[in-house]
């Protein structure tokens, strides 16, 4: 997995890797630095049905005709019913989460719509889905300021738009990126899906 760290692109290894070649405990990790307090979380877990409903009812709100300014113009009403519905599936998210999620839609739609219309205009094929979200993904990376001190090696927490997802270790010569998602949104696969769903009626409503 490579992430933008600053406007660089960095390799990150796995951490069952990292710990093996560091000879490593195997509560070296995320959670080790910054535990996950599930206090009051909602979950998705064991909500497929409420989550494919919601799916369901986002992709028919979208109109059969809509030209890029009234996508634009729809945006807003796509993301209201995406909210509605997802306060509805019972996964108990708690309402900042749920306007995080929402924003990210919001986002994401953005960033289809102004890549199709950038396209238009200079007669360009539209980047693949992939391209744009993950685009829209790195420009959500983050380091944390906390500095966590482990046996001479300083820590950092990476973060993006669905949590918590590696470590920025520094040692004494080198300096190390690894992957550790196990804390992170586990709505991510499901945010990814949807959008891909949403892009691929993006582009039956407005061809080509």
């Amino acid at each position: 997995m490579q992430l933008l760290i600053d406007g660089t692109p960095h390799d990150f290894t796995p951490i069952k890797t990292f710990r093996a070649a560091h000879k490593l405990p195997e509560s070296f990790g995320v959670s080790l630095f910054e535990p996950k307090d599930y206090t009051g979380l909602g979950s998705i877990e064991h909500k497929g049905a409420a989550l494919n409903d919601l799916r369901e009812f986002v992709l028919e709100s979208i109109p059969a005709n809509l030209s890029p300014q009234q996508w634009l113009q729809f945006l807003p009403t796509l993301q209201k019913t995406f909210r509605r519905h997802l306060m509805l599936s019972g996964t108990g998210l708690r309402e900042a989460e749920i306007d995080f999620a929402s924003a990210g839609l919001e986002n994401v739609c953005q960033a289809l719509l102004y890549a199709r219309i950038r396209a238009d205009a200079n007669h360009l094929p539209v980047p693949p889905f992939d391209v744009i979200y993950n685009n829209w993904l790195q420009t959500t990376v983050r380091i944390s300021h906390t500095v966590y001190a482990y046996e001479g090696w300083q820590v950092q927490i990476v973060t993006h738009a669905f949590g918590r997802v590696g470590l920025m270790i520094q040692s004494e010569n080198d300096r190390y990126y690894v992957l550790d998602n196990r804390l992170a949104c586990p709505a991510e696969h499901f945010m990814h899906d949807l959008l891909r769903d949403i892009a691929n009626r993006m582009v039956t409503v407005l061809g080509r």
